[in-house]
């Protein structure tokens, strides 16, 4: 497992999304459908990450939480991203009943906030683990890991 770990303000994110960038590159390359599992306590800051980091490559869509629709979809001229936020779901059963299943790993890319929840139902490979944890009311540890067999 590589990882990378930085702490920076969120105006400061350049680095961490540069370094984001280069393996989710990789993975696209080998055509394999990267999926990124965002770890950080209820406020952390993942939505926005997210909603930072593609906003970028030029979407016109409005990147926001998925809590209450479970799932978003996103379209930019690069990639199509899918947006998991499971923090309403309760249980595995609950889950397989909504088929995710079917989707994760499916698309350009997957992002799912917290994906501990799916644990069991989860592609093994191809996965990006980005936690964010906050310092301060300003700064945050940004930490991305991702396993070197899935990128050559």
């Amino acid at each position: 497992m590589k990882a990378n770990f930085l702490s920076l303000r969120e105006t400061e994110l350049q680095p961490v999304f540069s370094t984001l960038d280069t393996i989710i590159d990789s993975f696209l390359i080998q055509g394999k459908k990267p999926i990124l599992l965002f770890s950080g306590e209820m406020g952390a800051g993942k939505t926005t990450f997210i909603r930072e980091w593609f906003s970028r490559y030029g979407t016109n869509s409005s990147i926001n939480s998925p809590t209450f629709s479970l799932y978003n979809v996103y379209d930019s001229h690069k990639m199509r991203l899918v947006h998991f936020d499971l923090y309403r779901i309760h249980s595995i059963d609950e889950l397989e009943n909504l088929g995710f299943e079917e989707i994760w790993g499916k698309e350009d890319l997957t992002a799912i906030e917290w994906w501990q929840k799916a644990e069991p139902i989860l592609p093994k490979e191809n996965r990006i683990y980005i936690t964010i944890t906050s310092e301060n009311f300003e700064n945050r540890t940004y930490s991305i890991e991702w396993s070197v067999e899935d990128v050559t």
